[in-house]
């Protein structure tokens, strides 16, 4: 048996460690399936948990497995739907004629996520019968997402 001090010992669990460490980071794709690819046609990623969302005019908030929307009407299924319209909108990577100049109505919307202390702003454009939006400098064109249905009913921008 190897005769090692308390503190050779340390080192080597030290360094154990941070091989181990090492390890489960370059292998995190192989055991999770490689899911940043599948993630790239969203909004956001899979598994996400929206917070709050601020449309300017109206909050809307998670309060604990239900949603409260503040200076606005609207009923839990219409919070539900809005909140999952947001979750699960994709993102067409098709190549789009389509500009901001050319949009009907504009609105901007924050949200933050569980985790983070700063929101995703995303300016939302409906031009024709598509959704743009606009985050991170980045233009996005929504597939199957109508501009109405990022919004309450009752807005009047929508």
């Amino acid at each position: 048996m190897l005769r090692l001090s308390r503190k050779a010992w340390n080192n080597v669990i030290i360094i154990s460690m941070l091989v181990l460490i090492v390890m489960f980071n370059t292998t995190s794709n192989f055991l999770n399936g490689d899911t940043d690819s599948k993630q790239a046609d969203h909004l956001f990623a899979q598994g996400e948990v929206i917070t709050t969302m601020d449309f300017g005019d109206y909050k809307v908030e998670r309060i604990g497995q239900g949603w409260r929307v503040m200076n606005a009407e609207a009923s839990a299924a219409e919070l539900v739907a809005l909140t999952n319209a947001w979750l699960s909108a994709q993102i067409d990577n098709t190549v789009t004629e389509l500009t901001i100049s050319q949009a009907v109505n504009s609105h901007i919307v924050s949200i933050w996520l569980v985790g983070s202390t700063i929101p995703l702003k995303f300016e939302v454009f409906q031009v024709a019968d598509k959704t743009l939006v606009l985050s991170q400098q980045h233009l996005y064109q929504l597939r199957d997402t109508p501009f109405s249905t990022l919004f309450l009913a009752g807005e009047p921008d929508a």
